[in-house]
């Protein structure tokens, strides 16, 4: 068994440009695609918004050794957390926090690692095993929204809403754009779109189906995909029920958006995202520690 400090940085959409290629989008959901043009936010929107934010740190990498081959392994910590906004008395608070950690193998390595508890995959690569973490997460960020969603009128999950569908009032936040889902001339609008505006709603299918629209944030220069995030609802929900909530996001995210001179992924990476993250990775514990210990682990192995 060997041990190693590893430390990949990871996208917030884990969908793969030839899965994304064959895309199929329903752009007639609130108006026919020949009438897209931006659409203005409505004049009063949400004000109990709850975010929901999570880190993940790859702690170390294990490679294991049996009788049939070399295996991969990984340490994982990830954590997640809520926070509660306030609109009207202009006030938010972390409400919900939680840690976990793993070892994600496809192979038991038979031995403790403390706070790295086997998870067992049957992935055989480390890239793998990182969108394993990845799920492990997300379902961590789950239970936390479920724990804290009640009194919400708008459930805002940072990255991909999938296998977080059930939420009540939520959506997916995605602040990067690997890929382009629209076509020619509504793919303009989104260039189109002033601060505060949104496209009208699509329905996008690739490897799972949902609501889409994508949103202008104040802050940054209103020409091409600056300040754009894309929001995704559950499609479970009726036509009616998605556009509801694109316009609750038009009217409750763009005075969240972040500051430049405070962080660089300003004004996608919302204030109390960013606030949260903070928080959250100082709860992950120093790393250089853990790396010992597992390290301590390995050689008792």
């Amino acid at each position: 068994m060997t041990v190693d400090a590893w430390d990949p940085s990871f996208a917030d959409n884990s969908e793969s440009p030839r899965k994304a290629d064959s895309a199929e989008v329903n752009a007639e959901v609130e108006v026919p695609a020949k009438d897209w043009a931006p659409l203005d936010a409505p004049g009063t929107g949400p004000t109990r918004i709850l975010v929901v934010d999570g880190v993940r740190r790859l702690d170390a990498r294990i490679e294991l050794t049996d009788e049939t081959g070399r295996w991969p392994g990984l340490c994982v910590s990830w954590a997640a957390g809520a926070v509660a906004c306030d609109l009207e008395g202009g006030a938010s608070a972390v409400t919900e926090t939680a840690v976990e950690r793993g070892l994600f193998s496809p192979i038991d390595p038979g031995t403790d690692f403390g706070q790295y508890p086997y998870r067992k995959s049957d992935a055989a690569e480390a890239a793998e095993l990182i969108a394993a973490a990845q799920t492990a997460m997300a379902s961590l960020e789950a239970k936390v929204a479920a724990a804290v969603a009640t009194h919400a009128e708008l459930s805002v999950l940072d990255g991909t809403l999938r296998g977080r569908t059930r939420l009540p009032n939520a959506v997916g936040y995605i602040k990067s754009h690997h890929r382009s889902y629209l076509r020619g001339a509504m793919n303009g609008v989104v260039e189109q779109l002033r601060p505060g505006q949104r496209t009208p709603v699509f329905h996008l299918m690739t490897t799972w189906p949902r609501y889409s629209w994508y949103l202008r944030l104040p802050g940054m220069s209103s020409k091409g995909w600056a300040g754009i995030a894309r929001i995704e609802a559950a499609d479970a929900l009726s036509e009616e029920a998605a556009i509801a909530l694109a316009d609750a996001t038009a009217a409750a995210l763009p005075p969240l958006g972040s500051a430049a001179h405070k962080d660089p992924r300003a004004p996608q990476n919302l204030t109390p995202i960013a606030g949260l993250e903070r928080r959250l990775k100082r709860k992950l514990g120093d790393p250089r520690l853990l790396l010992k210990a597992v390290r301590a682990s390995a050689s008792e192995f």
